[in-house]
């Protein structure tokens, strides 16, 4: 928790508004674990979620990853939000008298997805636009396109504040939104909450004994794909056959673990036999 979040929860506190805060830091937190668990499916996991004034943070770069994979994590966030508001408006068919109960969580729930979906960075919105940009063309000019349009929406919530400010009603969230979208624009500083690859050596668990699960695949089958194979509570053995079906080697789960950390996620299982 950064100090500035606990301050803020004071502030909530005193204004009576402590529920509201509460729940925004919760839906902060569910964003975060959605990321988390897109990620884990390419054999990354999350060491921690720093809790900020203006939300949840995470370093949202992932090494090593693609473009599209990293357009895949980017909008977990905001569709597990929206998937939570859309569950409450349906409780509310059945059961309306919950309306009264979950109505602020719907609400910030579909604030956070739509918010996060404005395409500027360090938003989920801007890293969907610059991985879609990057696929396109040369990544220094995406970052120049998204930087710019980060920019040009800081200006302009900068100018609506001041606005507000002429007109005697200041509006600070404003203020501290586009202070948030102008850091992010020039890049984020170093952070304790990294992605890193998984650990799914299996060597502990022999002492106990372990069921094998035998999987076939073809010699061009990425590590990113194997991977997925791994089970828990299970030993993954890898049947490797070349495009004639002729067995070429076997990679156990140990053994591939130790691949996956020294080599890219897009590397293939043919390479190392």
């Amino acid at each position: 928790m950064h100090p500035l979040f606990l301050l803020l929860g004071v502030y909530y506190c005193f204004i009576g508004r402590l529920p509201v805060f509460l729940m925004s830091a919760l839906v902060a937190l569910q964003h975060e674990c959605a990321h988390a668990f897109a990620a884990s499916r390419l054999g990354y996991k999350l060491n921690r979620v720093v809790l900020m004034p203006y939300g949840a943070v995470i370093d949202g770069d992932l090494a090593g990853i693609g473009f599209k994979d990293e357009i895949f994590v980017a909008v977990w966030g905001p569709l597990c939000n929206l998937f939570t508001a859309a569950a409450f408006a349906a409780l509310w068919w059945v059961y309306p008298d919950a309306y009264a109960f979950t109505d602020t969580a719907c609400y910030v729930s579909l604030a956070v997805a739509l918010v996060n979906l404005v395409p500027a960075y360090p938003l989920d919105g801007g890293r969907v636009l610059r991985g879609a940009l990057c696929m396109h063309m040369e990544e220094k000019r995406a970052d120049k396109i998204c930087r710019g349009i980060t920019l040009a929406l800081s200006a302009g919530l900068l100018l609506a504040f001041a606005v507000l400010c002429v007109r005697r009603v200041p509006n600070f969230t404003l203020l501290a939104f586009s202070l948030f979208l102008i850091a992010g624009a020039f890049g984020n500083g170093p952070s304790a909450a990294r992605y890193t690859k998984i650990n799914f050596s299996s060597k502990d668990a022999f002492r106990r004994g372990v069921e094998i699960r035998r999987v076939a695949v073809t010699s061009d089958c990425t590590l990113k794909r194997a991977v997925g194979f791994v089970e828990r509570d299970k030993y993954l053995l890898l049947d490797v056959y070349d495009e004639e079906e002729n067995l070429i080697g076997e990679i156990g789960q140990n053994e591939l673990a130790e691949i996956f950390f020294s080599s890219g996620i897009y590397s293939t299982l043919g390479e190392f036999l």
